[in-house]
């Protein structure tokens, strides 16, 4: 069976339950939310009494469908080798169609979309290790598999420096001290700015770090956070995107320009740069707009999300690993992997809608990703 936080605790909040063992590996726990790398600070005061009690429902619901998940199916309980399953198939997924395109057999586009597919899985499972759900107690196998993860993700950021990042976006979800989400454009109107930014979040906050003094030292501590965490694969990424673009615009417009650079560019973008512009694109369209931003009590997880699953959002579904339809439960509750947040979707779902987790507001688009509609 899993653990997971006491019920009378909001999710997010610190708890010790003691984890019980499982999994291949002997490290495979579900872990409660104190054993998270963070200490996660939430401050309910003031939160409604009726939405403690719904999201209470809510959490108990999906803590029961995950302990009858790994009852009915044992397999579930091991939960390193899954993860390191899940790993593996993205990676040999992700180097498999490159390699195919190398050959012959896939065209450039095909590539694209295939690999930018498999690269979902492994945004998926280095989520999963950032809240420490693989290989609890093996930090170096942990960090290890981040590090993995990122060879064939270069353009996201050094995945061990997300860890605070992140797990402070569950402790200020919907505010502006939410820095994962300000900065792939929640929170801001819809224009030029806000879908080249979805394009590529990570340009965008290099020129505002360099542009625009902080406004206090905790500012200037995220900031500097983030110029760390852009060091490494990051910027050969982004050199390798601008200057393909770069390359075939001049080429385009009758520029004489280097043939052996021009084909090195291209195939480095459709074999690794290319799916992971795609693939970041539509996580951040989806993210972005099914979270809300700017007028969401802390720690009030019924504001913080919405499931975000109309059928025509599906082809960007694909490429983020159904994210804007399983993330809402990982809200409520931390402590399962992502397959396993796929098998209870179905069953979840009525629970958070019969609680007040809205499904498929559109409105958000016009508000700004306001939860307070007009």
């Amino acid at each position: 069976m899993s653990t997971a936080p006491e019920l009378d605790a909001p999710p997010g909040a610190t708890t010790t339950t003691a984890p019980a063992p499982m999994g291949l590996f002997g490290t495979g726990t579900v872990p409660a939310a104190a054993d998270l790398p963070v200490e996660i600070p939430v401050d309910l005061t003031g939160m409604d009494a009726d939405d403690r009690a719904r999201t209470k429902v809510i959490t108990t619901a999906i803590r029961q469908r995950s302990q009858e998940l790994r009852r009915d199916h044992p397999g579930l309980r091991h939960q390193d080798a899954l993860g390191l399953a899940a790993f593996s198939v993205a990676l040999l997924g992700f180097v498999g169609s490159g390699a195919l395109y190398l050959t012959g057999v896939l065209p450039w586009y095909v590539t694209v979309l295939v690999s930018a597919a498999f690269a979902a899985i492994g945004h998926e499972v280095e989520h999963d290790l950032i809240h420490a759900l693989y290989f609890r107690r093996r930090k170096a196998v942990r960090y290890a598999l981040l590090y993995a993860v990122w060879a064939f993700r270069p353009y996201t950021i050094n995945p061990v420096y997300r860890i605070r990042l992140h797990l402070r976006h569950h402790a200020y979800s919907g505010l502006p001290d939410d820095i994962e989400e300000v900065s792939i454009t929640n929170g801001k109107p819809w224009g030029l700015v806000r879908l080249y930014s979805l394009l590529d979040p990570y340009v965008p906050a290099m020129v505002r770090i360099v542009l625009t003094k902080p406004v206090d030292e905790e500012d200037a501590l995220w900031r500097r956070t983030i110029l760390k965490a852009s060091i490494g694969l990051t910027p050969v990424a982004i050199t390798i995107w601008y200057g393909f673009l770069g390359l075939h615009l001049a080429s385009w417009l009758g520029a004489a320009v280097p043939a052996g650079l021009l084909h090195a560019l291209t195939v480095l973008t459709v074999v690794w740069v290319g799916p992971n512009v795609w693939r970041g694109f539509c996580l951040h369209f989806i993210s972005s707009n099914m979270h809300y931003q700017g007028d969401v009590e802390q720690g009030n997880v019924l504001q913080q999300t919405q499931v975000f699953n109309k059928w025509y959002l599906a082809p960007f579904q694909v490429f983020c690993a159904n994210f804007g339809s399983t993330h809402p439960i990982h809200h409520f509750y931390v402590a399962d992997p992502f397959y396993v947040r796929q098998l209870m979707e179905r069953d979840i779902h009525p629970v958070l809608a019969a609680n007040g987790v809205r499904f498929n507001d559109m409105g958000t688009f016009a508000r700004a990703n306001r939860y307070a509609k007009d």
